[in-house]
């Protein structure tokens, strides 16, 4: 699967072939890919050619072989961080602000879908507002929701993408 400029495939572990211009061995369809890529001369980056049993894509950690997406664990920390700060250093905050949290929660909802509640209480402050540098009360409503999305971020594995069952 091809997507702009991001590549994803498999390969068994032991299936690998030399990639000359990089000096290193790696998965036989990827230097198959990039061999193409050097004939047709489009540029590519050894740093970005990425293999193993978890691969960052668009910021997420992608485990097959646990079949989970998860924050990684530095955006996971600087996420958790920045909601704390937000919600317990001010009382009140602009419009702006508010707008950055809420988008950097709304992404973690792509691998955290059941923290969608600890931005009600933020999106109802920010409906109708256009403003960017105006200042937005928050309430305690509104930081607790933030400081509970905070707390269960943290407690948070990701989504599996299949679950073990147990048969008996």
């Amino acid at each position: 699967y091809i997507y702009v400029d991001d590549s994803f495939s498999y390969a068994e572990g032991h299936d690998r072939a030399f990639y000359a211009k990089y000096q290193k061995f790696l998965p036989r369809n990827m230097v198959k890919l990039l061999c193409l890529w050097d004939e047709l001369g489009i540029p590519h980056e050894e740093r970005k050619q990425l293999f193993g049993s978890s691969l960052p894509v668009i910021g997420f950690d992608v485990d097959p072989q646990l079949m989970r997406i998860s924050l990684r664990n530095e955006a996971k920390s600087d996420l958790i961080s920045e909601l704390q700060i937000f919600a317990r250093h001010q009382h009140r905050r602009t419009l702006r602000e508010c707008e950055h949290i809420a988008g950097s929660l709304n992404w973690a909802l792509n691998v955290a879908p059941m923290l969608r509640p600890g931005l009600a209480a933020l999106y109802k402050k920010m409906k109708g507002k256009t403003q960017t540098k105006a200042l937005v009360w928050l309430n305690r409503h509104m930081v607790l929701e933030i400081l509970w999305a905070a707390e269960h971020l943290e407690q948070s594995n990701g989504v599996y993408l299949l679950k073990s069952i147990s048969w008996n």
